[in-house]
């Protein structure tokens, strides 16, 4: 009974009728915005399409990074390409998509809440998974309540077959660190991928996130053993362990940063329990390690499991998700670069190299990778002075400034 019309025929139809200026402009306007949503909706399908056709551990892993996003602060502003977030080295990329494909693997129903009714604010001796022989976390998702978990990622270093291990009477402390930086960014693969030298900590802790679902959720990544030499804490000596928390120095600690930084603790002290708990300086750490000694002082008798999904390699490797039914982006939506086919071929610019959080500092190539604009149908009426659009917002004002110009 209706027939489906396309934009541009009903762009063309509102330009012929006799309408006030006014009404008119603001007819086109409409007209403009629903054309840009349908192509918007359209399109994001697509992509998430071929995305979950390649599984995460391999998506983007010989992409070049000239189509990354230049300063992200955070995940929510890095740029998706095909459907999946591009970061600026191949190892931030690297544990990228090994955390989601985790997040995937151990994808499924939350514990029953009476399992959590013992120890409802870990105010109890935890039981934890066993970590290796060879000093890893298994990785897997950590259940701290029904809606909130710690997802913990194993992402050794290429490279790095082997680590320099020190004996257990060398491990005196364990290091509460911060993000101290002048970028203010908090991503933690950026992090992760900017610290190329020595092992810097073995671990390090996201922010908290939300998944698909509406659990929070923080991810807790695991680069070497944790008996690994490392060099982190010369205030300490370097004589043991540490961990990056994704919180710059004048932020409030999260309360699920806090209970994360009470489990990766209490892992240390179950595997070396001579060790103590330290922050690094100042007021760097002091809140993780505030909350840790109150656990310490406030805890009861009774010992609680907390329960835990195990991811197991096999469904690590063959993990396939889109973005949006993995994690919730908090309506924060970074700009989809579309690539032409042959952009894999000519794009060989310099990889870009990270922002070097830790360490204060920055760089980053000049050189670009130039994108054309996408082609946008515009109405048949005459532009008095052309020029390029770099988004639809831009070009609805273009064109509504253009309607009030315009003789009906």
């Amino acid at each position: 009974m209706f027939r489906t019309i396309s934009g541009v025929h009903a762009l063309r139809f509102l330009v012929s009728l006799d309408l006030p200026l006014r009404l008119g402009g603001a007819l086109i306007f409409g007209a403009l915005s629903g054309l840009a949503a349908s192509n918007a909706c359209s399109a994001a399908p697509t992509a998430d399409a071929a995305a979950r056709d390649v599984p995460i551990l391999q998506r983007h892993a010989d992409r070049g990074r000239s189509a990354a996003a230049d300063w992200p602060r955070s995940e929510d502003e890095q740029a998706i390409v095909d459907g999946w977030p591009l970061y600026r080295t191949a190892r931030g990329q690297q544990v990228f998509n090994q955390a989601m494909a985790t997040l995937e693997a151990t994808a499924g129903p939350a514990p029953a809440e009476n399992l959590f009714t013992s120890c409802p604010q870990l105010d109890c001796k935890l039981q934890l998974p066993a970590m290796t022989p060879d000093g890893w976390l298994p990785p897997g998702r950590l259940w701290l309540g029904t809606k909130k978990y710690i997802l913990i990622v194993r992402s050794p270093r290429d490279g790095h077959p082997t680590y320099m291990r020190r004996p257990r009477r060398h491990m005196r402390v364990f290091v509460f660190h911060e993000f101290r930086n002048g970028t203010r960014n908090t991503d933690l693969y950026d992090t992760i991928s900017s610290h190329r030298g020595n092992v810097f900590t073995p671990f390090y802790l996201s922010t908290p996130r939300q998944d698909a679902s509406g659990k929070q959720f923080a991810v807790l990544v695991q680069v070497a053993p944790h008996d690994v030499a490392s060099r982190h804490a010369a205030n300490h000596a370097n004589r043991g362990p540490g961990i990056e928390v994704a919180k710059n120095h004048d932020e409030a600690l999260s309360p699920l940063q806090a209970r994360a930084g009470i489990v990766i603790a209490t892992f240390m002290k179950e595997a070396i329990p001579s060790i103590r708990a330290v922050h690094h300086r100042g007021t760097e750490g002091r809140a993780m390690l505030r909350a840790y000694l109150e656990h310490r002082k406030s805890r009861k008798a009774r010992l609680a499991r907390l329960p835990f999904t195990r991811a197991s390699q096999s469904a690590l490797s063959t993990a396939r998700a889109s973005l949006h039914g993995l994690v919730h982006r908090d309506g924060k939506k970074a700009q989809p670069v579309h690539l032409a086919r042959d952009d894999l071929a000519r794009d060989n610019l310099i990889p870009p190299r990270p922002v070097l959080v830790s360490r204060g500092t920055s760089s980053r190539s000049t050189e670009r990778l130039t994108l054309e604009a996408p082609h946008v149908v515009q109405a048949d009426v005459s532009l008095a002075s052309p020029r390029q659009h770099r988004g639809a917002a831009d070009l609805l004002r273009h064109l509504a400034a253009l309607a009030r110009n315009v003789r009906w």
